[in-house]
């Protein structure tokens, strides 16, 4: 308890933001909850399947576009926080690359809609949430949290919702509408793109840096170990879902697959506030000295296993309320949560010891030990998934999930341990 106290006194901006971002967090969250019910009756089974096929290709995309950069580019904007030219050179490197594979993966997009059968039916919902893609390569989160501007950043973009997604509800009335519905969706983020650009502009926060093939490829490789893990972690979070589909009913899937969301929710609503405002001090603090960035690790550490506990916690206990909450379709979904459970605590583990530990503490090697963690993770998940699912259907599904998540924990505990845990001796 002690601890605790001396952790929240030492880093009381910090916590002020962490808490700042969880409400906002939880603003991001249930926007979207009001509004997929309501597509759902408006558009219909065929209309929705559009809209959830042209989004799961678009997120595949920025997906590639992002390339790790969120936590890459934010821990050298922060180690580069004191110098301007620094800043520069690294922020105009990072948008070129982005800039670069934004148009790569426009033009794999365009070949696909125009030779593959199932990429031309649904072409329109896809070119209608393209910009989407557009909006997430110039809105510069990775800039914002690497100055330890992710206050203003959370503000924009719950705006943004506030201000676009009402739109829904005002335009999508019938079933021809789904592309409407797909692109009221995506213009969120072009919303905020336009706001942050505006912001950088108007504050003076970056000067024209010219980039450089060396400057690009240099930011590039520093991502790429990270992007490779993201990609991994698709594995076990989506295809997950996909196999499922093939060896159980549709009500079994949507059981798990609400069971999966309410779990990995409340995970992103209180872990992903802390990510975001400790990462970017622990990397800054790495460059002046390790003693310090051990210290505060430590402490951010003590932070996060307690909040997801907490977690845990009500995924155990408070599961079995839930199907008088959501209706008699929804029973048994407290038999998923039990044992989806032990995840919430695997992923704080995971995230303390691999992002703001190998990541934010380590250098290129360690990353490249973050990267590895995934994809032995993502081999596992694999193996589970196709002998669990058939045998004992959602709940195989829930084992995996649980179990992948446990692995991911233990080896970056490990690695950590191994590459980087004398410093905190």
């Amino acid at each position: 308890m002690k601890l605790s106290l001396n952790a929240v006194k030492s880093n009381g901006r910090e916590v002020t933001d962490t808490i700042y971002l969880i409400i906002l967090q939880g603003a991001n969250q249930l926007l979207p909850l009001f509004v997929m019910p309501f597509l759902m009756m408006k558009l219909g089974a065929e209309g929705y399947g559009f809209v959830g096929f042209s989004l799961s290709v678009i997120q595949y995309l920025v997906l590639i576009v992002d390339f790790g950069f969120n936590l890459s580019a934010t821990k050298r904007i922060a180690q580069a926080n004191d110098d301007v030219d620094k800043c520069n050179e690294v922020f105009w490197n990072v948008v070129a690359a982005k800039s670069l594979l934004l148009v790569a993966s426009s033009v794999i997009l365009l070949v696909l809609m125009l030779t593959v059968p199932t990429f031309q039916l649904y072409s329109q919902a896809i070119w209608a949430t393209w910009p989407m893609l557009l909006g997430s390569t110039f809105t510069f989160m990775w800039f914002f949290q690497g100055k330890g501007y992710i206050r203003f950043f959370s503000v924009m973009n719950t705006l943004s919702k506030l201000a676009l997604l009402p739109l829904i509800f005002v335009f999508v009335k019938t079933p021809d509408d789904c592309s409407l519905a797909a692109f009221l969706q995506a213009v969120v983020f072009v919303g905020t793109a336009i706001i942050s650009n505006i912001y950088i502009y108007c504050k003076r926060l970056v000067q024209w840096h010219t980039p450089s093939w060396k400057g690009i490829k240099v930011e590039l490789a520093e991502s790429f170990p990270l992007f490779l893990s993201t990609a991994s972690t698709s594995v076990y979070t989506q295809l997950i879902v996909i196999v499922l589909g093939f060896y159980c009913t549709t009500s079994e899937v949507g059981k798990y697959a609400s069971a999966d969301r309410i779990m990995r929710a409340l995970c992103f609503l209180l872990y992903v506030p802390l990510n975001q405002v400790f990462f970017p001090k622990i990397s800054a603090l790495a460059v002046k000295g390790k003693d310090l960035a051990a210290g505060l690790f430590k402490q951010v550490m003590f932070m996060v296993i307690l909040v997801m506990c907490c977690v845990s916690a009500f995924l155990f206990f408070g599961g079995v309320y839930l199907p008088n909450l959501l209706g008699h379709d929804y029973a048994g979904i407290d038999v998923y949560l039990k044992i989806l459970a032990i995840a919430p605590l695997a992923i704080g583990f995971g995230g303390v010891f691999g992002q703001m530990g190998l990541v934010a503490l380590g250098n290129k090697y360690t990353s490249n030990k973050f990267r590895d963690v995934y994809f032995i993770a993502a081999l596992a998940a694999i193996i589970m998934m196709f002998v669990l699912t058939p045998w004992l259907g959602a709940i195989g599904a829930c084992i995996t999930v649980s179990a992948t998540e446990l692995l991911v924990a233990v080896l970056m505990a490990y690695n950590f341990k191994k590459n980087i845990g004398l410093c905190l001796s």
